[in-house]
């Protein structure tokens, strides 16, 4: 049961991190949305993998709306299991929400928002209520020609939370951030475009630094007013525009030397992302390999994770669309245990749809049992 546990936990990792490398077919809304109302239902509980968590939505606990639902759509489409959701969300006629309230398993109130915008649809408001408590995060906007100032101020009076964030843009692009904590220490981070509007790299000003105190312990944290500004990411380019490395660097630890980090690779072929290597130079060991192929249409139909020769792959993922609707899903990945096997699953997804072509329902089924159901109730204007 333990090796389950701790497998499980790898994949809520793995999982997500492959397929924001790569998405699937995002879902889309057609005709003119008021309110949506979504959750799943656990068909069985035998299957159910939150059975290995007291929390309805895990061990992590709710995660606030967008990082939650990003979950589960990748675990629904990228898996065997299920992640948990269940929602109401209210929309103006700008499609813009304008409140959602997020409930447990059994319909239990956990969060509700409350969202405010400006004449420029900008979001100027947000309020996070819980049984317990009520944080509030209020955007100011100051704009003088082609720059604009937006202060975000973040208050939790329960709680005795405040914070303070400063974005400046150029034309639109944030061109520097900064970060206030309660003692006034700032964290800065400045972005530099290339010719082409794409950002080549970016300067961090933190005021943590490493010291040396008696004997052979150190200390890391603000000892002087300067900190110590240093570029901590750079991005290249292809010719078309597409991102083809991200490098990272760091501060290396008792140091305060400025050393490589993790490093992303990107590699294509006919337009298409098919490889994308992450990892840290010089350390095969802690490289991770994603690969993927695509249709002629150019969906996703193969993904593998996480070794470079995709034959020894621990993840593999494979899809079958209809209408461009993920339909079938084979899904293996290697089991951990004294002799390792590779494990396969078959799973299908069967819709229903409204008269706006929006789908209602959508049953996951696996290994010929029917075991999550994912269920929206759709109003219009």
């Amino acid at each position: 049961m333990e090796n389950i546990i701790k497998f499980l936990s790898l994949l809520l990792i793995v999982i997500p991190s492959i397929v924001t490398s790569q998405n699937l077919p995002k879902d889309s809304l057609l005709g003119h949305v008021k309110k949506i109302r979504e959750n799943v239902i656990f068909l069985t509980e035998k299957e159910n993998p939150q059975f290995l968590y007291n929390n309805d939505y895990g061990h992590s606990g709710f995660m606030g709306p967008e990082s939650t639902i990003s979950k589960f759509f990748n675990m629904w489409y990228s898996s065997n299991l299920c992640y948990y959701i269940n929602y109401e969300r209210h929309y103006d006629e700008n499609r813009k929400i304008t409140n959602e309230i997020w409930f447990g398993k059994k319909d239990n109130f956990i969060h509700s928002y409350r969202y405010l915008y400006d004449k420029k649809n900008r979001l100027i408001s947000s309020i996070d209520s819980t049984a317990h408590s009520i944080y509030t995060k209020n955007h100011y906007f100051n704009e003088y020609g082609e720059y604009v100032d937006e202060n975000i101020i973040s208050e939790n009076i329960q709680t005795n939370y405040f914070s303070h964030y400063y974005n400046k843009y150029k034309n639109g692009k944030v061109i520097r951030s900064k970060s206030f904590d309660e003692n006034g220490f700032v964290d800065e981070y400045i972005n530099h475009y290339n010719d082409k509007g794409k950002i080549a790299y970016k300067i961090c000003k933190n005021p943590s630094t490493w010291k040396k105190l008696e004997g052979n312990s150190w200390s890391l944290g603000v000892h002087d007013s300067v900190g110590q500004p240093y570029k901590n990411m750079e991005f290249d380019y292809d010719e078309k525009g597409r991102l083809i490395k991200k490098k990272e660097f760091e501060i290396q630890e008792y140091t305060n030397n400025i050393v490589p980090g993790r490093v992303i690779t990107n590699i294509y072929k006919d337009d298409h992302l098919i490889t994308q290597i992450t990892g840290k130079k010089d350390d095969d060991q802690f490289t991770t390999y994603y690969n993927y192929r695509y249709d002629k249409y150019g969906r996703l139909t193969e993904k593998y994770c996480c070794n470079k020769d995709i034959s020894k792959a621990g993840i593999i993922e494979k899809y079958t669309y209809t209408n461009d609707k993920i339909t079938r899903l084979n899904y293996s990945h290697i089991e951990p245990s004294e002799k390792p096997k590779r494990v396969n699953y078959k799973v299908s997804y069967s819709y229903k749809y409204d008269h706006n072509n929006n789908w209602t329902e959508i049953l996951k089924t696996v290994n010929g049992v029917k075991l999550y159901k994912w269920v929206r109730e759709i109003e219009y204007y």
